[in-house]
């Protein structure tokens, strides 16, 4: 019996969350200083994800920007899914300008608050 309920715990999955990601480029001014920045959803800092342990996000990224960009999941392990971690040329291509990529974000064991970023170097 005890097998049994073992067997039905691990069975147990999370939820699934989809989130669209646009990025492009966007001037803002700032203490007096106009510059431009990548933005997501027209904000910085960009969107919130709230997800549980054991929850699975799709994030479909747009690029609009200029240049190709990945995205990275700081702190989520991956576990059977690295091509989702978002280090260019590592994991991943670069989204080029003009295309998208959905990433799969398992939250397996993760708890407390953890950030995501773009994994791109543009100089």
């Amino acid at each position: 019996m005890k097998l049994l309920v073992a067997q039905c715990l691990c069975m147990v999955e999370g939820e699934v969350h989809f989130y669209d990601f646009v990025l492009r480029e966007e001037n803002f001014t700032r203490l007096c200083n106009e510059t431009s920045a990548l933005v997501v959803n027209g904000s910085i800092p960009g969107p919130v994800i709230r997800v549980h342990r054991g929850d699975t996000a799709y994030v479909n990224v747009h690029n609009q920007g200029y240049y190709g960009v990945t995205i990275h999941w700081h702190g989520v392990k991956q576990p059977r899914n690295p091509w989702s971690d978002g280090p260019e040329y590592i994991t991943q291509c670069p989204i080029a300008p003009g295309s998208n990529f959905t990433y799969k974000i398992i939250f397996s064991t993760e708890d407390g608050t953890l950030w995501w970023h773009a994994h791109s170097d543009w100089t």
